[in-house]
């Protein structure tokens, strides 16, 4: 196991849960351990806080069950809180009447399994760094959140087999001891029981494989399938409600192909024989994405984007139905992409709106553009601003509906640092893209990762195998 190795502070190192009851018989007293980045850090909150205020509430909730307020350096405690499950504690820090700095823990039960809810306390939208990862240069690692909030971290290129887990509660890095097969371009979809599906890619060598991986991150077990997998990459995939996976596309044995799959598992657990669709993609491509637009039952899936068999970027976007297990062509005006592209990102936003950034055409692509769900439309969002990462960034929605655009290598192909938030405007719905603190170390191809208590984990994609991992912390707006 990594720890932090001083790159994170423990400004409090008591208990956090002094689970003695009150005079009268009812709560606990509350004293959180608070993580700091280190002074040198941008993301130190404490020089020039004036007020810290300390809360309690449920999950979602924004009314406090317990509140107190102090002056630093003096940590702030809670008396007689309630017993609960699913309580989350809030720090949050001012500057003459102006909050600079938050933090909150992921979920706790008040007494429960968590006795030490660790508090991971920064300047808003800010850069801190976190602790070292095993490789700092990781570069395409899978990754997602354990139902748990831990980030996942999984393979990669150049031969990277390691399974990583970072978890917010102990703020360390893990190493299971499990490794996955060495691939490069195979995608990880998680699955609803907190599992990963893991398809595809080229091995060390180049080739195709034919292999697909369900990773579990909390027994710290694999189980493989390869009869009946297709061999693929550059393909996209997609988790369904119902937890099924659909695969679409990519590089096969015989070129860029339209065949489509759907995997589930079995009532074992196990992976089930991928089954392949009457009905694949209406244009074979490879680079694309795959968007869910909702989380209702039935929602589509959009696919945008990738480069057909001639190599020439695809405008034509299609949408996978579910319910009627095919593919269908977007018809109508507006309903082929702007700029048609490969290697890009798309995210969902709020209503459904699905921002489509980066890629190549094959010369890089600074047009963004948003998928409006609801009249089946791409409509013009500005450009990328100067210095953006065009590929390899990372996109990553943020608690208040923002997404989060990081490193990557910028339209002269060098590895950028720059950081952008975009959102759409409350009033008119465009699109706006603002710059936001920067990483310490230029990235690309790393993976970010949310965590439980809203911060957003990034780690990989640097020059130096030493390089720690960061965590951005956002406004607390949405993090109730």
């Amino acid at each position: 196991m990594t720890g932090a190795t001083g790159v994170i502070a423990r400004a409090v190192a008591v208990a956090a849960l002094a689970a003695t009851g009150c005079a009268d018989g009812g709560g606990v007293t509350l004293r959180p351990v608070i993580e700091l980045p280190p002074a040198t850090s941008d993301a130190y909150p404490m020089a020039a806080l004036d007020q810290w205020t300390l809360s309690i509430a449920e999950q979602g909730d924004p009314s406090p069950l317990s509140l107190q307020t102090r002056e630093p350096p003096s940590p702030p405690t809670l008396a007689g809180v309630p017993f609960g499950d699913d309580l989350v504690v809030h720090l949050s820090g001012t500057s003459a009447g102006v909050e600079i700095a938050y933090g909150r823990t992921c979920a706790v039960s008040v007494p429960g399994d968590v006795l030490e809810p660790h508090l991971y306390f920064a300047r808003t939208v800010s850069w801190g760094p976190a602790p070292r990862p095993a490789a700092g240069n990781r570069r395409r690692a899978g990754g997602y959140q354990r139902l748990d909030g831990a980030a996942v971290l999984a393979g990669g290129a150049d031969g990277a087999t390691a399974i990583e887990v970072f978890d917010p509660r102990a703020g360390a890095f893990s190493t299971l001891a499990s490794q996955l097969a060495p691939r490069d371009g195979a995608t990880l979809s998680p699955l609803l029981d907190g599992r990963a599906l893991i398809v595809g890619g080229r091995d060390p060598d180049g080739a195709l494989v034919a292999l697909a991986e369900i990773l579990d991150a909390k027994s710290d077990a694999i189980a493989a399938r390869s009869e009946g997998v297709p061999a693929v990459s550059e393909h996209a995939a997609a988790t369904l409600v119902d937890g099924s996976v659909i695969v679409a596309g990519g590089v096969g044995p015989a070129g860029v192909t339209a065949q489509a799959w759907e995997f589930g598992v079995d009532a074992a657990g196990q992976i089930a024989a991928p089954r392949l669709l009457f009905d694949g993609l209406a244009l074979a491509r490879a680079g694309h994405t795959m968007t869910r637009l909702g989380d209702d039952v039935g929602a589509d899936v959009l696919v945008v984007g990738g480069r057909d068999a001639s190599g020439a970027p695809v405008g034509l976007a299609e949408l996978y139905r579910p319910l009627f297990e095919s593919f269908e062509t977007i018809e109508g005006s507006g309903s082929t992409m702007i700029a048609p592209r490969w290697g890009h990102r798309a995210v969902r936003m709020p209503g459904g709106f699905v921002l489509i950034l980066g890629g190549v055409d094959p010369e890089p692509v600074t047009q963004l553009e948003l998928y409006d769900p609801g009249l089946g439309t791409f409509v013009d969002a500005g450009q990328l601003p100067e210095g953006a990462g065009v590929t390899g960034m990372s996109a990553t929605p943020l608690p208040d509906g923002g997404v989060l655009i990081a490193g990557g290598f910028d339209a002269a192909g060098q590895r950028t640092a720059s950081a952008f938030v975009a959102r759409l405007d409350e009033i008119d719905g465009r699109l706006v893209v603002v710059g936001t603190d920067s990483l310490d170390v230029p990235r690309a191809d790393h993976t970010a990762v949310p965590l439980c208590d809203g911060t957003i984990l990034v780690v990989g994609g640097a020059d130096d195998p030493d390089a720690p991992a960061e965590r951005y912390n956002p406004s607390s707006t949405g993090r109730r």
